[in-house]
């Protein structure tokens, strides 16, 4: 089972020297970087990036299990220095935005060739990359011009713009790879579980309307279908959200593809935290996630991987759709969320 560390989400929003991908010393607007160098330290003192918050605790549950685990960034993927074809699954961390082409690709052929796909987070494969070199070498750079991709002189020169996936001149919406996209920021809202029979809530005790609070956040996935989405796809959980004022839904979904992989999202950021929850819960610090919020997604965890180890998931375990029991008709199109 192949873990790819988000490598390249830790650096768009690592503010060292006083600019990211998002803000600059004045600001969103004019000042925030539209390259940003990996030969910087992180921001923090840790030196970790997003590694201690979206990825160590889901590393700690697969690691207690046993299971055969390699490891590789975003960036070996995409240049080929690690092969995702004929790992028996990836495994997506809580936080895993920001994408290059040939990783997508690369990770969609392994798909597409019978490896299980997990995202245990929200807001995946959101932005398109391009990586430069550095005078140090290859791949030290990486470039998101984002809205404002017609100025990037790459993309003036042939290469493929630096906006989000979704976007036009080159439409590749997520959900296409994802099963889920990506719908809104921010929310805090309580996970509420749909089919508590299902064999990936096996040993979690919980029933039909089950709410665990505040583990939908920051950030969410819908299935929508007004974007390409694999089928058949079964919602496991669909929580209601009010984003910014829209009311949405965010949903863990789980999925047979043709090639035999399995597919699971979680749909929200805060799987991955929760998975170190226990107690009473409160407090700032973990969201007011608690104990049983922490055993549900533990145990979900837990028999995601312990079956998408085993072999090609869709094989064994083939999905029911039921994404009619929750949207039916997708009815008139509303507006698409925009991102952070």
């Amino acid at each position: 089972m192949l873990f790819v560390h988000a490598t390249a989400t830790w650096q768009a929003y690592n503010r060292w020297g006083g600019a990211d991908l998002y803000e600059g010393p004045t600001g969103k607007k004019g000042s925030r970087s539209l390259a940003v160098s990996f030969e910087r330290p992180y921001r923090g003192g840790h030196g970790a990036g997003l590694f201690l918050t979206y990825e160590a605790p889901l590393l700690a549950v697969a690691e207690r299990m046993g299971l055969p685990l390699a490891y590789a960034t975003g960036i070996d993927l995409a240049r080929g220095r690690t092969r995702a074809r004929g790992a028996v699954a990836l495994l997506s961390p809580g936080h895993d935005e920001y994408w290059s082409p040939e990783q997508r690709r690369h990770v969609a052929a392994a798909r597409d060739s019978g490896t299980n796909l997990a995202v245990f987070g929200a807001n995946c494969c959101y932005r398109r990359v391009r990586f430069e070199e550095s005078a140090t070498g290859p791949d030290r750079i990486m470039v998101c011009y984002k809205g404002d991709y017609a100025l990037d002189p790459g993309y003036r020169g042939g290469l493929p713009p630096t906006n989000d996936f979704r976007r036009s001149p080159e439409p590749d919406p997520e959900s296409g790879l994802l099963g889920v996209i990506y719908d809104g920021y921010p929310v805090d809202a309580p996970y509420v579980v749909t089919r508590p029979d299902h064999w990936l809530l096996a040993g979690t005790g919980a029933v039909a309307g089950d709410a665990f609070a505040h583990l939908v956040g920051v950030e969410y996935d819908r299935v929508d279908l007004r974007y390409p989405t694999p089928r058949p796809i079964e919602i496991l959980a669909h929580s209601p959200v009010v984003c910014k004022g829209r009311a949405s839904y965010a949903d863990t979904v789980y999925a047979s593809l043709p090639s035999g992989a399995g597919l699971f999202a979680a749909g929200t950021m805060r799987w991955v935290e929760s998975l170190e929850a226990r107690g009473a819960g409160g407090g700032k610090a973990n969201h007011g996630l608690d104990g049983r919020a922490g055993h549900f997604t533990r145990t979900v965890t837990e028999n995601v991987l312990r079956a998408f180890a085993a072999g090609p998931a869709g094989c064994a375990r083939p999905a029911v759709d039921t994404v009619a029991l929750h949207y039916g008709d997708p009815g008139a199109p509303e507006e698409a969320a925009t991102g952070v």
